[in-house]
């Protein structure tokens, strides 16, 4: 069964998974209502906390992921980026955009999750780097 989450992306990694930490994964986070997150606390999905268990952000946050890889090694395909007409987008996803996010939850033996499957952007802020303010040193 799947579910969908309106609301703002942060921390976008969709056409490519963050490789920062093990195991690699495409994933964002979506800011939402608190309608959408009584429905998800409902399906027992848990907001964003900060280390002291503090909600992280002023609006419900929620965060889906998918790893890069399978059990077995091979590479899982990338979660479905596209605009509000359907048709398939290749952008990085900046923080603020308005998406709307497909996801697959899930209960294992650590809990309830959710599988991002895809992400529709109805209003891109395109993620660009910062430029760097080391040109004097």
């Amino acid at each position: 069964m799947y579910e969908y989450v309106k609301g703002k992306a942060m921390w976008a990694n969709i056409t490519s998974p963050n490789t920062r930490f093990q195991p690699h994964k495409y994933g964002l986070t979506v800011l939402t209502d608190a309608d959408t997150a009584s429905k998800l606390e409902g399906i027992g999905l848990n907001q964003v906390k900060d280390r002291a268990g503090q909600a992280k952000y002023d609006e419900p946050a929620f965060t889906f992921s998918k790893r890069a890889t399978k059990n077995d090694g091979e590479a899982n395909p990338a979660p479905k980026l596209v605009n509000v007409d359907g048709e398939s987008i290749d952008v990085s996803v900046g923080n603020g955009s308005d998406v709307t996010v497909k996801i697959k939850p899930y209960t294992g033996k650590y809990g309830t999750f959710a599988e991002l499957i895809a992400v529709k952007v109805s209003n891109l802020i395109e993620y660009t780097e910062q430029a760097s303010d080391n040109e004097e040193f």
